[in-house]
């Protein structure tokens, strides 16, 4: 369902790799505006980091520079691999894609921008390391803070989506769509193979799958600003998002979800 993708990276044919205590995927669609500043603030926590880590980029069939622009990044820091799509198939998609390439003890995936900044892992590491199997961020968790807020329209819409989500899916969840979400790789590489919804709600679909497959979710605050640039279109992403939402429902009712 999800096509074939291709890696390109220092890996060498036959090499044996050391599996990293954390993997960073970030998914990217026509971002060569956005790229280098993300990647700029990533690898800055990153380089501080006191483990060992890797960082998956996964281009979702860009058509401007993007791959290009990533590739190059790959060719300066070993660290960096690049996964391709070999067409555009939805940010869900190059998420389950990156998450399955990653070979990290810990598996983060996160956005270019800097909605949500790297220092958010900080407050993590301490779930992850006492055995949390998902630790995600929320706006809505006591603690969190808005530093700039979506216009109007957008916020009532992600409201209206959580609360729909929260009452058919799974109702403990308080932020379904902040892009800052980290898995073990116990818990990513039982999930993501289950993944059906390419686009809106794959976030909702594998926070159902991890309640399915009794996997806690562990909730934690962080700081976010929106960032110009978002792909969102309100009335689009309104029909797509509830014909998602009902999509994972007849997924789990007709058995497509069993592993």
């Amino acid at each position: 369902m999800f096509g074939r993708f291709c890696s390109e990276g220092p890996r060498r044919r036959g090499a044996r790799v050391a599996e990293p205590f954390l993997s960073v995927v970030v998914p990217v669609y026509n971002e060569e505006r956005r790229l280098s500043a993300g990647l700029e603030e990533i690898l800055a926590y990153l380089g501080q980091f006191p483990e060992s880590w890797e960082l998956v980029l996964v281009d979702d069939g860009s058509r401007d520079a993007t791959a290009h622009m990533a590739l190059q990044w790959s060719r300066r820091e070993p660290r960096i691999r690049l996964e391709r799509l070999p067409r555009n198939q939805g940010k869900g998609a190059a998420v389950r894609a990156g998450m399955l390439a990653a070979r990290g003890r810990f598996r983060l995936f996160r956005d270019i921008d800097s909605s949500t900044e790297m220092g958010e892992l900080d407050g993590f590491l301490p779930h992850l390391r006492a055995g949390a199997p998902i630790v995600i961020g929320s706006r809505n968790a006591r603690d969190s803070r808005i530093v700039r807020r979506q216009m109007r329209l957008r916020e009532w819409f992600g409201k209206g989506f959580v609360l729909l989500c929260r009452l058919l899916l799974v109702w403990e969840v308080r932020d379904f769509t902040c892009g800052f979400k980290c898995f073990s790789a116990q818990a990513a590489e039982a999930i993501f193979p289950l993944q059906r919804v390419h686009r809106w709600a794959f976030d909702a679909e594998i926070l159902f799958l991890a309640k399915k497959l009794d996997f806690p979710i562990l909730q934690s605050p962080v700081t976010w600003k929106d960032e110009a640039g978002s792909k969102v279109r309100i009335l689009r992403d309104v029909v797509c998002s509830l014909w998602e939402i009902f999509r994972i429902k007849l997924n789990d009712w007709t058995g497509a979800y069993r592993p």
